[in-house]
């Protein structure tokens, strides 16, 4: 493709510890189909033992590439950063992994997307495709990777949920879902904007997600800022991970909640496939919009007995409007109809480990938790007991029918929740002038 006058590019390569892949990858720049003057290399060495400075002075005469060193292990984010800073006065910035080699258009596709955006911000989202050992074996001996070795088995487990038709609303709610830290281009200005990667999250997972998340929501959730390409392509040459690291990843998802809680957030605790994911993340964004404009979650269908038992005991009250109750000390709110702070949530209630150690008296959720599918709500449910001795999931009346509100799921009959969840937990209703309300002790 024509590449015309694009802005210069910074390729920025986090490296700890992996020398021989950087090298393959290094090597993979100086192959690229754009001149090397058109694009800098930084390699951050994130304190490795022995320095990767030898491996990055390998190519200095093949393209234009510098290493930056942390003396000592800070993790991803912080060495991405620190890259980053050294990297020249390049408009756009490439992120890629140590151990994703890329192939040779991989650079003027990132060149190509970022100035036909002509100085908008931009996202671009390339393809890491795995490599089994016929795949490794020609990389590390210069041969090509030919299709049999990248069949459908070894694509990009992303691939689907941005091309398929059924995903694309999904894709353009939550795209940061689908940004990965391991190949993906961003304008310099956006990067500088939202402060970098969250240095605090040291440990392996999710902090490329935590990043791109600030993106979305810097950029006003704009469909239009991020986008994936199939056509820019590298190959991941996968070394072992030791089964601690790949746990770790939980701390931060629980980080993750805690800075951001809100319920797109909350929705990866389902640790599903993208697809569900991204599609739990629309269907939740839809459900409180239902729930603020149709009069569902209003704390002014509690009967007199709740509202006070409300007043005396300590209890996480989910809903919308709650700032007029009445409520125990040590109580706290996940209110969708007031802003978002410190002491106030925007989650359903299925993730509630970022809470800490409090443990309240009674949870009560106000109809939000009817818009969660069965397996969501068992999660919630198990997530409440948790938390609380007694659970109230309260059901207002007069709800709209479940059918007007599809693809949303909605609970009309509250004794099918009683009956899903009667075999495991002793559970009763009763019922209400203005609402049902089903109890778990």
């Amino acid at each position: 493709m024509a590449i015309g006058a694009p802005p210069r590019l910074s390729v920025v390569i986090p490296a700890y510890n992996n020398g021989d892949t950087l090298d393959l990858v290094l090597e993979a720049l100086g192959r690229q189909t754009v001149p090397a003057d058109r694009f800098e290399v930084v390699v951050g060495d994130d304190g490795s033992s022995p320095p990767l400075a030898p491996v990055v002075d390998k190519h200095a005469e093949r393209i234009n590439v510098s290493c930056v060193r942390l003396e000592t292990n800070r993790g991803r984010s912080a060495n991405r950063n620190a890259a980053a800073r050294a990297a020249g006065a390049a408009e756009r910035l490439l992120v890629l992994d140590a151990d994703n080699v890329p192939s040779p258009g991989v650079v003027a596709r990132h060149l190509e997307f970022h100035a036909a955006r002509a100085g908008r911000p931009g996202v671009l989202c390339g393809q890491r495709v795995e490599l089994d050992w016929a795949g490794k074996d020609a990389l590390r001996h210069g041969r090509p990777i030919t299709p049999a070795m990248v069949d459908q088995y070894r694509a990009d487990v992303r691939y689907p949920y941005h091309l398929l038709p059924q995903f694309e609303a999904d894709f353009r709610r939550a795209p940061w879902l689908l940004a990965h830290g391991h190949h993906v281009s961003i304008d310099r200005a956006t990067f500088e904007a939202v402060g970098g990667f969250d240095e605090t999250m040291t440990r392996w997972g999710y902090d490329d997600t935590e990043f791109f998340y600030r993106v979305f929501h810097h950029h006003g959730q704009s469909p239009d800022v991020f986008e994936m390409d199939a056509e820019a392509v590298a190959y991941h040459m996968s070394d072992y991970r030791r089964t601690p690291t790949m746990l770790a990843a939980m701390d931060n998802i629980h980080y993750f909640v805690r800075k951001h809680p809100t319920y797109d957030v909350e929705a990866i605790h389902s640790l599903n496939t993208f697809g569900y994911i991204m599609g739990q993340i629309r269907l939740r964004e839809d459900a409180v919009r239902v729930l603020r404009g149709g009069g569902l979650g209003d704390p002014a269908r509690l009967p007199a007995p709740v509202l006070d038992e409300l007043s005396r005991h300590s209890a996480l009250v989910i809903g919308r409007g709650l700032g007029a109750l009445a409520l125990g000390e040590g109580s706290r709110t996940f209110d969708h109809a007031a802003p978002l702070t410190e002491t106030n949530w925007h989650l359903f209630g299925s993730v509630l480990r970022p809470l800490g150690n409090v443990r309240f008296d009674v949870l009560v959720n106000l109809d939000l938790w009817r818009f969660l599918p069965p397996e969501e709500l068992w999660v919630l449910v198990t997530q409440g007991r948790k938390k609380a001795d007694r659970l109230m999931l309260v059901a207002s009346h007069d709800a709209p029918d479940p059918v007007d509100l599809l693809p949303v799921p909605f609970l009309g009959d509250i004794q099918a929740a009683a009956a899903g969840l009667r075999g495991a937990f002793p559970v009763a209703v009763a019922e209400y002038g203005d609402a049902s309300i089903l109890t778990i002790n």
